[in-house]
């Protein structure tokens, strides 16, 4: 049997006190745990959006971030965000610290790290069990997006956000 994945139990300043198990940091929000965000964008400003998978368990066929996933136990959260941005888009790129955020949420509470960088071309590879769709959209195709499907709202924030810079 493959054990869970451990992610780091963090205090509200951010400190290390533990690890805890994926599902049971997802389920109960005092169990502080890390995210990245990627925020991948081209030379055009567009952004980078993807559509999860219909097969997944949680939240199938929303649009989100162009890349996200949890910080196990022990990995920077740095390292983490170019780890995830290989194998969810299949390249790599310079990414920019943009903020660290607490967010707490009925289930969970997250401190979300939050990157951006610049896509330059590359092939695009995905896994189809996980996403269903990626595409590069400039601000009022992201608006039509967001009135016509649903879009996550910790995404959609920093997507509207980026587009007032």
């Amino acid at each position: 049997m493959e054990t869970e994945e451990l992610l780091d139990w963090v205090d509200e300043n951010d400190q290390v006190i533990g690890e805890v198990e994926r599902s049971v940091a997802n389920s109960d929000p005092k169990y502080i745990h890390r995210e990245v965000g990627i925020l991948i964008h081209d030379a055009k400003g567009r952004v980078l959006v993807q559509r999860r998978s219909f097969k997944k368990k949680t939240d199938p066929g929303v649009w989100i971030m162009s890349v996200a996933g949890h910080v196990k136990s022990g990995v920077s959260p740095e390292q983490t965000a170019h780890e995830e941005l290989r194998e969810e888009l299949g390249f790599d790129t310079d990414l920019k610290f943009i903020e660290k955020s607490l967010e707490k949420h009925s289930n969970e509470t997250i401190f979300a790290y939050m990157y951006v960088g610049l896509y330059n071309g590359e092939p695009i590879i995905f896994d189809e069990d996980e996403t269903e769709a990626v595409m590069f959209l400039d601000k009022d195709e992201f608006s039509r997006l967001c009135k016509n499907e649903t879009v996550e709202e910790i995404s959609k924030d920093y997507f509207l956000r980026y587009f007032k810079r």
